[in-house]
Parts: structure tokens; sequence; C-alpha cells
């Protein structure tokens, strides 16, 4: 039997981009194993065999005809030959389902892709179409849906094949797009979360766009803890600045969160995320070390600030200077008094001081030595902020190399001040570290 082939080409397509928090105006394109083409069940049509009981041989003349030029690769000549037999009076439902079956490869070929979307649509609820044959003219039309940028239609389609067991993967992650172009975000969130599940499960991690896509509805629909999960998913599977510093500023929106108090734990966490700070941070963060008694480290982040030529520059250059000059005396002093302030805070009745030196001596750069005494203050107890300590502690071990130990002490961190969400955050960083550049 004679076999219809698609000569029609295809250029290869663009999956649409999304940004994070703006579902962005765009076109869907199919990807390259999408291309719409004339299936088997459309080339084995049995028009061009000897005529059967249902098919009378004055319709399946012009039917045979229209299959040989669609082989021939002629689909206006076979278009012509089908509107012959479209034509006589009194079709029967199985030669009106032959015409159709013809009929929409050889509109596709011709180019006329809507009037050849129109037949396959017509024939999904044909009894005469096999059911073998009822999920691939589903497909298929809603391929041409998209290829179309008929975007509702194609999401109308889509529903009923995805119903009836339809299983083309390039389709399935192509709904939760289609879902949010048409402006169902809640739709969007639900299969997008369904495939980021699964992707999870079969222990890969889902597609970047996929999770943009699933952020975006998230934020559209106002769901800001899936929001946040979903940024944390990015963040660890990029590792991409854009999505860290997105991560650590909505963390500091939330309720409670004392972003005052914290910020110099903020400053570390952005550094160690990869994140750029400005010039008017890199001083700030040496400010706030220096008053927070941590001259070592206010030493260290001047200096680097300078090194990048950050700090030193233009009106704030004389500032710049003289808290670097502070933050080079109090160090060298602390240096100096280290044995006997490390006596005191021993001798303390809670563990304070011992982990407001620990910190400090982590800060100088002696990392052994500073974690020696945040244990020690964490163990003496009667702290005024116990969970800022254990944070402290794990950003200590963190410096020192020590990244199992510093995974376990951010498990013990808990509080509503905004402790327990930087811990989350060191876990999810220490855990997926960011990527050389």
């Amino acid at each position: 039997m004679p076999t219809l082939r698609c000569t029609r080409s295809h250029r290869q397509p663009r999956r649409p981009g999304f940004t994070v928090t703006v579902l962005a105006a765009l076109a869907l394109a199919l990807p390259a194993s999408m291309a719409v083409a004339p299936h088997a069940w459309a080339q084995q049509a049995p028009a061009a065999s000897a005529p059967a009981p249902s098919l009378r041989p004055a319709v399946a003349k012009p039917l045979q005809a229209a299959q040989a030029a669609l082989q021939a690769g002629n689909a206006k000549e076979a278009l012509v030959r089908l509107a012959e037999a479209e034509a006589m009076p009194d079709l029967q439902p199985y030669e009106t389902y032959i015409l159709r079956r013809l009929k929409a490869p050889a509109l596709f070929n011709a180019g006329e892709l809507a009037a050849a979307l129109a037949v396959f649509e017509t024939l999904v609820p044909m009894a005469e179409l096999p059911a073998a044959d009822r999920l691939t003219v589903q497909e298929t039309s809603v391929k041409l849906a998209v290829q179309l940028k008929e975007y509702p239609r194609a999401v109308a389609l889509m529903r009923p094949y995805l119903a009836a067991g339809g299983a083309d993967t390039d389709l399935k992650r192509l709904y939760p797009q289609l879902l949010a172009v048409t402006q169902d975000h809640a739709g969007a969130v639900r299969e997008a979360s369904a495939l980021v599940a699964a992707d999870e499960a079969a222990g890969r991690a889902a597609p970047e766009p996929l999770l943009r896509l699933l952020a975006s509805s998230q934020d559209t629909v106002g769901d800001k803890a899936g929001y946040l999960r979903t940024l944390e998913r990015l963040a660890a599977s990029t590792g991409k600045p854009e999505y860290w510093g997105e991560l650590v500023q909505r963390t500091t929106r939330r309720p409670g969160f004392a972003e005052e108090r914290l910020r110099l734990d903020l400053y570390r966490l952005r550094l160690a995320a990869g994140l750029a700070l400005q010039p008017g941070e890199w001083a700030d963060m040496g400010q706030r070390a220096l008053l927070a008694g941590l001259p070592g480290e206010a030493k260290a982040v001047l200096d680097e600030g300078f090194a990048k030529n950050l700090l030193g520059n233009g009106a704030d250059a004389a500032a710049d200077r003289k808290l670097r000059d502070q933050a080079h005396k109090a160090a060298a002093q602390d240096l100096a008094t280290l044995a006997d302030s490390e006596a005191s805070a021993r001798q303390a009745k809670d563990g304070n001081v011992l982990v407001s030196l620990g910190q400090a001596v982590s800060g100088a750069g002696q990392h052994e030595r500073g974690l020696a005494l945040l244990a020690a203050g964490v163990a003496k107890g009667g702290l005024r902020r116990p969970d800022e300590a254990l944070l402290h502690l794990a950003v200590a071990q963190q410096r020192a190399g020590k990244t199992a130990e510093a995974l376990k002490t951010l498990t013990e961190v808990s509080g509503p001040d905004g402790s327990a969400d930087l811990a989350r955050l060191w876990t999810l960083l220490l855990k997926n570290p960011p990527r050389a550049k």
C-alpha cells in the first residue's frame, strides 16, 4: 500500500524563557522532538486499496488519487481530489472518516496548518477512529495548536490528551508553560510542582527553566513560602548569584527577622555565596565587625576592600583609611592581650565572653583556637542569644574547613529572630558550594 510522507521542513525551534519574578510575554515554540508530521496512522489509511464494503467505488476513486498525489509530494493536487470526494452527496460515516484521515496530512503538507488542525480535531470523536490511534491524533492536535501559537486551544486539547494517558515527555513538560501563558498560574504551579517532584524522586535536578517557571507562577499567586523553596532549589542547583541574591533578600523580609542586628552575619553569608558587596557595604561590614569587638575580622574585611580597589577612593577615601587604621590598631592590641583575655573569659560565670572571644580569634584567622573558645562558651551556657552563638560556631567551623561539623551545628539553630533562617541558608550553601567561575 502506498505510504504518505511529509516533505515540509521545520526550523529548529526554541523554548521560551521566564524571569524569576515576571512571566514575560512570549510565544511558545515546539522542541525539535515535537515537530508535527503525518504519522503512520495517517499514512496507512485504506483509501488506496480496493473498495471496501463501507467505501463506495465512486468515493474510493478520488481518495485513491489523493493518496497517490500525496505520495508524489503534491499536496495541492491531493486537496483537489479530496474536494471531489467531499462534494459527493450522502457521504457515509466511514467515507467521511477516510476522507478526513487523508485531508489532515494533505492540508499540513500544503502549509495550511490551521485548517489541518481543524480536521484533526474532528477526527478525535469519530467512532471509526481506532482507539489505538486516538492518542496520536490528540497529540498531533496539541502540537499543531502550539505551533500556531493558539495557546488556550492547546490547553483545551491537552487536558483530554493527558486524561487519556498521553505520555509525550516534551508535551508534559510544555504543559505548565501553556498554563502560565494562558494566565492559569495556579494550574502552572500544580503541574510544574509535579514535574519537579518527579525529577527529584528520580535523583536528578529539575531543569532551571522549569524551576524559573514555577517560581514565577508561585510569585504571581502569592505563594511566598513556595517561591522561597523554589529559589532555594535554583540557588542550590545552579549556584548563580542572582538566585542567591534574591534568596537572601527575600529571607530578610520575613516577619521577625532581626536584619539590623544580623547585618554582619548577612554580609558573611553573601560573601560565602559569591555575592558582590558594594564599596559602602565593605566599609559597613568592617565597621560593624570593629564595633562588635571583632577587630581581626574588621582588619581582614577592610584590607580586602582596599585590595579590590573598592575602598580608599573618592569622597570616602579619608574615612576608609581612618577606619582601616583603627582596625589594624585594635587587632594588634587584641593579639597582644589574647592570653589574658582568654584566662579572664574562662573564669566568667557564663559563656558569653568565651563566645565573643572565640569569634574574635576565629575572625583573626586562628580558627582552631577560636573554635575551642566558642565551643567552651556554648557548653558553659547562660548565653544571651544561644542560637546566634551556635550560628557563629558553625561559621567558624566552616572557615576552618570543617563542613560536616558545621552542618551538624546548624541543625541545632532555632528561634524566630532570623538565626534559624540564616542557618537554613548556610546549610543549603555548604551542601551546594558555589561553582568556580
